[in-house]
């Protein structure tokens, strides 16, 4: 395969409050590396020696990718100046003469190499018709997705996000294209248009002949909610079943490592501190006294857990501080701060499942274990609670003894 594009310049609004930094897919997650490294890994474990792998990034991305990627000539990095749409960072990576079949997925894909290998499968690519296919898996949602008609195996129409109970199928598009150069044609006819990508293959499939695959029995990958964070960082460090521990990081010997636990270089893990894997430990972090790390849980370089802390399943990111907290199934982006004494409570009362806020839309989270997610440069004074499914904006700021009911916009404060 000649050009294998991957969009990463979006603006991510449902994943508010995180992604105020940098794009969704540089968070990291499993041992350190971010979702776009693992999603390029995947790909490349699947094509050896594709002519060239075009990220395309927002400007703020712009050099935190070539750092990631600058040891490996196969990839290019292009810049998506505004976040217009997916159809328009396509034509950003593949501008000029580009001609012949290109494939397309997203870089929060982390199993996108294993997808579009089943696109470019030996069947399709020798069936009759255009050897175009997207990929496709069954919803039971399809209000959130890009929903296909199919006639046979053939898409007849693409309806981006349909209105309830006007879906034309339950078959969603997972974002993994296989396409010919002739569907960019399509998409520059729509130039203004943030579903440009979306209406134009509505078009392009109804002149030309492109086959849906289903890929379920690949395993599902999502980004598009705060909570999915924890659910791909899971399914990276299930990947993982070696202990390792870097010669330069001071470890207690009252402490227990239990398990696939990463400790990173130059950490310390202090008296009678307990690590359950699979687990990670940044460069530098410091976890105290008398802390429980539980499995699942990422905690990044430069962060501080304070003593008599537990951390369960969640993910905290570089420069935070805590201290004397219980945090359960949450994600503390970097910098931010909480209070001792603070909970992020992750179980209703009723054991139902966890609801939260999406631009103005109360929806399931389908969990019933789900905490809190804290922007960037957020703080809580002490003894603060914030209830389950609650999101904390960038830099706001919680007083001590608050409890949270009800999502506080960034930069606020709640007295």
């Amino acid at each position: 395969m000649d050009r294998i594009v991957i969009l990463s310049a979006g603006a991510s609004t449902r994943f508010w409050p995180l992604a105020s930094i940098h794009h969704k897919a540089f968070y990291r997650i499993g041992t350190g590396k971010t979702i776009l490294e693992e999603t390029v890994s995947g790909i490349l474990e699947e094509f050896e020696n594709p002519t060239e792998i075009s990220i395309v990034v927002a400007p703020r991305d712009f050099d935190l990718a070539v750092r990631l990627f600058n040891d490996n000539d196969k990839v290019k990095v292009y810049v998506q100046e505004k976040p217009t749409g997916a159809g328009q960072g396509l034509l950003k990576a593949l501008k000029g003469d580009f001609s012949g079949k290109f494939m397309l997925t997203t870089g929060d894909k982390i199993n996108a190499g294993k997808i579009l290998k089943e696109l470019a499968g030996e069947d399709l690519a020798h069936s009759a018709g255009s050897g175009q296919a997207v990929a496709l898996r069954k919803t039971k949602d399809p209000k959130h997705y890009g929903i296909v008609e199919l006639e046979g195996d053939r898409i007849k129409s693409v309806t981006e996000k349909p209105d309830e109970g006007s879906s034309p199928s339950d078959s969603k598009i997972t974002s993994a294209y296989l396409l010919d150069s002739s569907f960019l044609t399509f998409v520059e006819k729509h130039p203004s248009d943030h579903y440009s990508l979306e209406i134009a293959l509505d078009e392009y499939v109804r002149e030309n002949d492109v086959k849906g695959v289903f890929v379920d029995e690949i395993e599902d990958t999502r980004l598009k909610f705060p909570w999915d964070l924890l659910d791909i960082n899971q399914k990276i460090q299930s990947r993982k079943s070696m202990q390792f521990i870097d010669p330069s990081a001071q470890i207690s010997k009252t402490s227990v490592i239990d398990g696939p636990v990463y400790i990173d270089k130059n950490a310390r893990v202090l008296d009678f501190v307990k690590i359950v894997g699979p687990a990670y430990i940044g460069e530098n972090a410091l976890i105290g006294d008398f802390c429980l790390i539980r499995k699942n849980s990422y905690i990044d370089k430069n962060v501080t857990i304070g003593s008599y802390s537990e951390i369960k399943n969640s993910l905290i990111y570089e420069g935070t501080t805590v201290h004397r907290n219980y945090i359960g199934d949450s994600v503390m982006d970097e910098n931010s701060k909480i209070g001792a004494g603070t909970i992020l409570a992750n179980r209703r009362n009723d054991r139902g499942e966890i609801k939260s806020m999406i631009k103005g839309e109360l929806i399931s989270s389908g969990l019933d274990f789900l905490g809190a997610f804290i922007g960037a440069g957020a703080k809580t004074g002490a003894n603060s609670a914030i209830m389950p499914g609650r999101k904390i904006g960038k830099n706001a700021n919680i007083w001590p003894g608050k409890v949270v009911l009800e999502d506080v916009p960034e930069e606020e404060t709640l007295k």
